[in-house]
């Protein structure tokens, strides 16, 4: 009988376990836009620049780029990003990111913290599929790629960044 017992009582305890362990490691792989950029910054925070570099594949010297001052301007531009979902990804083929699109968008965010220094994030828009982020305020894993999985249009991206640079000459 004890025997019986501690058998049950053992794999009670493993699937209890396994309950637990399996759905916190699958809500650690998917995660939004929203939750690893713009969670980070407090009320306090300002946003002090947003450099956007849309650059060719095919020549990575070859680029075009618009400096975005104002933070309001900057706050339009995290809108068009904010509800993007994401799964993470753990190992990645460079040359499927590409595909498809012969440019590719590089985002540099800086935010003040509370007016004593300041935080990067880095943010590559490959495709509509394919996104990385680099985190400043992370002290390891600070260079995420991931997989965008609902829908991104990143043709609103253009529109945005050819007006911009409309404006800005």
């Amino acid at each position: 009988m004890k025997k019986r017992t501690k058998t049950i009582l053992g794999v009670v305890v493993v699937i209890v376990i396994a309950a637990i362990a399996i759905p916190m490691y699958i809500s650690r792989q998917h995660t939004t836009f929203r939750a690893e950029v713009t969670d980070h910054m407090s009320m306090l925070d300002t946003l002090d620049i947003l450099v956007i570099r849309k650059i060719t594949t095919t020549d990575p010297y070859d680029e075009e780029e618009v400096i975005i001052k104002g933070p309001q301007e900057i706050r339009n531009m995290l809108k068009l990003a904010k509800d993007i979902e994401l799964r993470r990804l753990k190992h990645t083929d460079i040359s499927e990111r590409f595909e498809g699109n012969p440019y590719y968008y590089d985002w540099q965010l800086r935010t003040k913290k509370e007016d004593r220094f300041t935080e990067g994030f880095g943010i590559t828009f490959y495709n509509q599929h394919a996104v990385s982020i680099y985190s400043g305020y992370k002290t390891r894993d600070k260079l995420e790629n991931y997989e965008i999985t609902n829908d991104f249009n990143l043709n609103e991206m253009e529109q945005l960044f050819t007006n911009l640079k409309e404006e800005k000459e």
